[in-house]
């Protein structure tokens, strides 16, 4: 090889490593409110009524239904988080252990949505926590945008 061939190869080698870097996704600054990043609001509530209770149960009954439909979900208004309560539990507890695996499957869904899992990442919640989650359409009318609800177990 000549030289002025290899000087070529070698700074075609140097620009593609500085570059890839740049081509990488990039991440939010630990500093940056991911809300204010992903355009969503975040509401945090700790409630116990049989109203909760029954929505909860409901969103634990659907949660295989609801992890798939997570992976549409490309953006959101509003993300909720419901930590229930031990009487809450009570009503959902029955439910929960007949559909053990779709909740699994919930948990797997919100933890690989870079959008929920950044959501609850901000609030301190684990994916484990997650029992059930309600998606209505946000404000838009866009299928793709949501407002999210997530109850949590205690």
């Amino acid at each position: 090889m000549t030289s002025k061939r290899i000087i070529a190869v070698l700074t075609m080698v140097a620009c593609g490593a500085a570059a890839s870097p740049a081509l990488a996704q990039s991440s939010p600054y630990p500093g940056d409110d991911p809300a204010e990043l992903f355009g969503y609001d975040i509401e945090v509530s700790e409630t116990d009524s049989e109203r909760v209770a029954e929505s909860a149960l409901r969103a634990v009954q659907r949660a295989g239904e609801t992890a798939e439909e997570i992976k549409m979900v490309f953006g959101a208004t509003r993300f909720e988080f419901v930590a229930l309560k031990p009487d809450s539990m009570k009503v959902v507890e029955p439910e929960l252990a007949k559909r053990q695996s779709d909740v699994l499957e919930l948990q797997a869904a919100v933890e690989s949505s870079s959008l929920f899992y950044t959501a609850m990442r901000s609030e301190g919640v684990a994916a484990s926590d997650v029992i059930g989650a309600d998606l209505a359409d946000g404000d838009s009318g866009l299928t793709s945008e949501k407002r999210v609800t997530i109850y949590l177990a205690p």
